[in-house]
């Protein structure tokens, strides 16, 4: 185990107003399908794995068996947000939608 940090507790306790900020966000919007919603989801499964990690490295969790999950937490976020932004994509450009970053008006 590595050095713990003085500050754990603390960005333990950030993190835990996170998710309860983008949990608020997630709720509020409207559609399942909104880019706030979506967005909102997947940071809260991101700063979950930074809770795990935090929560092993403080003791207050036991990772002997699952030393990986927070990576593996982590690369779930990465996927979800590669996916989300490639389906956006594909499908506004389907639809025929006008992206707003085109370089060539």
């Amino acid at each position: 185990m590595s050095e713990i940090s003085p500050l754990a507790d603390i960005t333990l306790v950030l993190l835990l107003v996170a998710v309860g900020i983008f949990g608020s966000l997630a709720v509020q919007s409207k559609s399942v399908k909104s880019f706030q919603f979506q967005i909102a989801i997947i940071l809260i499964v991101w700063i979950v794995g930074e809770i795990v990690e935090i929560s092993g490295d403080i003791g207050m969790i036991q990772l002997d068996a699952f030393e990986e999950l927070p990576a593996v937490i982590h690369m779930i976020a990465m996927i979800m947000i590669s996916v989300t932004f490639w389906l956006r994509f594909y499908f506004a450009k389907r639809n025929g939608k006008k992206l707003v970053d085109d370089l060539y008006e």
